[in-house]
């Protein structure tokens, strides 16, 4: 009975040591699915820290512009009235000798546009735009002279002009007070037009503030890996940049995306006409943030 005993415990033993590399392995098995489940995909890895070359600047101070010219036949383009010395005459009753506009007039002229009618006053808010008409006798350059009475400063632009065509050009003001504007050719000047420019009206200003309180503003993005070479990179489905945007194939590739909002990076390599080795890296980004994506 004994014997009989001994025997079936040894026979237990041996079973139980056939099972032991079966759960060793069945364990290792787990931990290995474990470890898989929770590694980033791809073997993705996103670091990010400030964007030192977007800190915020003191924005520019606004300079008054002025466009390139741009020709006219005033034939067909003839204004509905002129106003000159505060008196508005229609252009069909005005005179090239009373320094009106129209063919083969010799003087040189220097006309507000304002609806269909020219004069030589205006006022406006810094920032608005204002219609210039221009004529010289001549081919060839004239001065534009904008000089401001209140900080007895002058700006100059030299344009290029054709004696057989008007000149349409737009000018905007940013500083404010009374202007005079005074075109020359040679030595021979037109007569001066005067522009008062009032400060810009409290509801614009506001709005410009609002605008920019509610700006998003932008992240830096930047796709790096050991592995991939060559490889795209798209966003939200669209593509953005590619490892050789740079003009060197070195596994890495930079971009700039909208922040505040989710957006889904792609990353791929081509093979012929297939798409090979891709992955898709979906997170939020911060404004003013550098972020990278290492990938294996």
């Amino acid at each position: 009975m004994k014997s009989r005993s001994l025997a079936m415990s040894q026979a237990m033993g041996h079973r139980c040591r056939s099972f032991a590399p079966l759960l060793q392995a069945a364990a290792l098995m787990m931990l290995l699915a474990l470890s898989v489940q929770a590694a980033p995909q791809g073997g993705a890895i996103w670091t990010e820290e400030p964007w030192m070359d977007q800190a915020e600047e003191p924005p520019a101070e606004a300079k008054t512009t002025l466009s390139d010219p741009i020709t006219f036949h005033l034939n067909g383009s003839e204004p509905g009235n002129v106003i000159v010395g505060g008196v508005r005459y229609n252009y069909s009753d005005c005179f090239i000798g009373d320094c009106c506009p129209g063919p083969g007039n010799s003087s040189i002229q220097l006309w507000i546009q304002e609806d269909g009618s020219w004069m030589q006053y205006q006022q406006i808010a810094a920032g608005e735009s204002v219609e210039l008409i221009a004529h010289t006798p001549e081919d060839g350059s004239a001065d534009l002279y904008l000089i401001s009475y209140a900080n007895s400063s002058i700006a100059h632009w030299s344009i290029k002009t054709l004696s057989s065509y008007y000149h349409r050009l737009r000018l905007v003001p940013e500083e404010t007070g009374r202007f005079f504007l005074i075109l020359s050719q040679g030595s021979r000047p037109s007569s001066a037009l005067i522009l008062d420019v009032l400060p810009r009206p409290p509801d614009a200003a506001a709005a410009s503030l609002d605008v920019e309180d509610v700006r998003l503003g932008e992240a830096l993005i930047t796709v790096r890996s050991e592995r991939m070479r060559g490889f795209d990179v798209q966003v939200n489905g669209v593509f953005f940049s590619s490892d050789e945007s740079d003009g060197s194939l070195d596994g890495t590739a930079s971009f700039t995306v909208g922040a505040g909002k989710t957006q889904t990076i792609t990353v791929f390599q081509r093979k012929g006409r297939d798409i090979i080795n891709k992955s898709e890296h979906a997170r939020s980004f911060q404004r003013d943030r550098a972020y990278t994506l290492w990938l294996a």
